[in-house]
């Protein structure tokens, strides 16, 4: 019994009749809020309620509202420390009972996790959606920055994530101590985003300036490699939009090797149509009737002494809305969304489609090479070689048929692994091209090691070749280093009579390019074949 009314005298209460004045308290809560029986707590100067977010609550609402059971506020007495409490309400013959629990502790806590929700802990910088808000409340136009670290990663994996977390804290250090009037926002582990008001002035070059200065950590110099793309907003522009489009700045920063970029609208419709071309590209690949938008052509090949066509290239075309899209624009989606093994089978059924035809006119394609490009992308599936060898003898096609180009730049990724499985490959008949030759700038070493059959120089080296004395220099030193490796070597790009001429005095054994024909569908590459009929008797002598 004793402990119960311990208990009971324990409890913050408070009594109040309509008017407002206290029938009953506790010690606690009179103590709390400094008032006693008699005393109005309607009335009370120094006695103020508040939410959660120190906005200022009506007393009279908070005393007097019927439709609260219970209500957490904050409770401050001349103007002191705020009390979180919880008011739990019984009214009964027109009084009101309050019973009165601290909540100290789990306001902490909830204040806390909203913290969380809008503000990294640990640059204290806000969040997207709290960072929009923010600049709303501005109200004003100004300039939108997306500020990304490029060697992030790198120092991360070469010193580590500590490191790497004190180049972005110097970097973001850098922009605040320039403009302490701006909003700042963490986008990612390696990017942050910046409102600047049009009432701060702002030199965006000095500031790119300034962020890629060298710094030190512990006696080792750094540089940031800082990429900044930024939008100038115009009048009443969504902020919302404006950061978008400095993303997109830097998105476009990141592609062009470009570091300091302002967006423009044309960049805007360029993304677009990369989203759209990479919707249409996974409908069309994960589509039964994909065929119909993909075809591939054959670019002849033909021998420089005898100018016989040995064989073809096999070219991938896909066409959106009835439009051709360029290679260029689609392989590298491909390759990133992990389809690009779909386009080869798809080519290597092309192939048998092609023989098959030549057969029919009494042609033994076994004659000719085709040539099919490889991404590096597929080289490291370790499931690769035998999708490839699966295929072919689905298709009854003989790997010595088929030559593998790969790039120079690819063919330096991942060396030792990329090396053993050409071995492999070769070893199976097929013939390893190294296409596209001088862009990649790999080194001696690289192709003294490399298991290789063939050069096949880039287009770009050969057409101003005849007329432009530096390119014949880059030109007639491929030509030696192929011949002092023992390796043939193929130009592509040959256009006109003189380009011929000019590579076949060089000793260059193959040719492709429109001196000879344009990249042919399979139907008109087989009379291609019809027509050119010292090619195959040529196999028959």
């Amino acid at each position: 019994m004793q402990k119960s009314l311990l208990e009971l005298l324990s409890i913050i209460y408070v009594a109040y009749e309509p008017d407002g004045t206290i029938t009953g308290i506790s010690d606690k809560a009179s103590n709390l809020i400094t008032l006693n029986v008699g005393d109005n707590i309607v009335n009370c100067p120094t006695l103020k309620f508040f939410d959660e977010d120190f906005n200022d609550l009506d007393a009279k609402k908070v005393l007097f509202e019927s439709c609260f059971d219970q209500l957490e506020l904050g409770v401050s007495v001349d103007n002191s420390n705020v009390h979180w409490v919880r008011f739990s309400y019984t009214r009964k013959n027109e009084l009101t009972f309050v019973k009165v629990d601290l909540i100290e502790e789990l306001v902490a806590i909830r204040r806390l996790n909203k913290q969380l929700a809008i503000r990294d802990p640990h640059t204290g910088l806000l969040y997207r959606e709290a960072f929009i808000a923010k600049v709303q409340e501005l109200d004003t136009p100004g300039v939108m920055c997306c500020i990304r670290i490029c060697n992030y990663q790198r120092i991360s994996e070469v010193w580590n994530i500590g490191v790497a977390n004190l180049v972005f804290m110097e970097v973001l250090s850098r922009f605040q101590g320039e403009y302490e009037q701006g909003v700042f926002s963490k986008h990612s582990s390696d990017c942050f985003c910046v409102f600047i008001p049009n009432s701060s002035p702002i030199n965006i070059e000095a500031l790119y300036n300034h962020l890629n200065e060298p710094f030190e950590f512990n006696d080792s110099s750094f540089y940031s490699n800082v990429a900044l793309g930024y939008y100038k907003e115009l009048g009443k522009d969504d902020h919302e939009l404006s950061l978008n489009k400095a993303e997109m700045a830097t998105f476009d920063v990141l592609s062009e090797k470009l570091r300091l970029v302002e967006f423009q609208e044309g960049l805007a419709r360029q993304i677009e149509r990369q989203n759209k071309i990479e919707t249409a590209l996974r409908d069309a690949l994960h589509n039964e009737n994909s065929n119909n938008t993909f075809s591939v052509v054959l670019q002849p090949l033909h021998d420089t002494k005898t100018e016989c066509l040995i064989g073809a290239e096999c070219l991938m075309r896909w066409t959106l809305d009835g439009q051709p899209v360029s290679p260029v624009e689609f392989i590298p989606i491909v390759e990133s969304t992990g389809d690009i093994n779909k386009l080869t089978m798809f080519t290597l059924s092309q192939i048998k489609e092609a023989k098959d035809k030549l057969r029919s006119e009494g042609i033994e394609p076994k004659n000719y090479m085709f040539a099919i490009n490889i991404s590096v992308v597929e080289i490291l599936d370790v499931n690769f070689e035998s999708k490839l060898l699966n295929a072919l003898s689905e298709y009854k096609i003989d790997p010595r048929c088929i030559k593998l180009e790969l790039t120079e730049s690819a063919l330096i990724d991942n060396f030792s692994y990329v090396n053993e499985v050409l071995v492999s490959l070769q070893s199976k008949g097929f013939l390893i091209s190294i296409d596209d030759f001088g862009t990649g700038f790999s080194s001696l070493s690289y192709l003294c090691k490399l298991h290789f059959d063939e050069i096949k120089i880039d287009r770009s080296f050969v057409t101003n070749v005849v007329k432009d004395g530096k390119l014949q220099s880059v030109f007639n030193s491929i030509v030696s280093l192929a011949k002092n490796l023992d390796k043939p070597l193929v130009a592509e790009g040959v256009e006109d009579m003189e380009q011929m001429i000019y590579a076949k005095a060089k000793g260059v054994q193959y040719v492709q390019g429109y001196y000879y024909s344009k990249p042919l569908p399979i139907d008109a590459f087989v009379e291609y074949v019809l027509e050119d009929k010292s090619s195959y008797l040529h196999f028959e002598s």
